[in-house]
């Protein structure tokens, strides 16, 4: 899957599945990152289905990923076999 087309303010928004499909994570994963307060969805978005900033999903991999090294205590990383698309 690519990204989406950016939108009329420049931004690119994506909803949970396809933020899951782009980030290669089970769905379940991006509602995590919700609830934990990684990722918060736009003001916009309506009630059940949340609407995310591209830039908010990348930056709440990034968060869970530090959060997840520190619970380990170790500051080794894992390298993941994915492709994320560019900008």
């Amino acid at each position: 899957m690519e990204l989406p087309e950016p939108a009329v303010d420049g931004n690119i928004y994506v909803v949970s599945w396809q933020a899951a499909l782009l980030m290669r994570v089970a769905p379940c994963t991006i509602s995590r990152w919700q609830r934990k307060g990684y990722l918060h969805p736009i003001p916009q978005s309506p009630p059940h289905r949340p609407i995310y900033l591209w830039e908010d999903v990348i930056t709440a991999e990034h968060e869970a990923r530090k959060a997840a090294m520190k619970a380990s205590g170790t500051t080794k990383q894992v390298q993941r076999n994915r492709k994320v698309p560019d900008d």
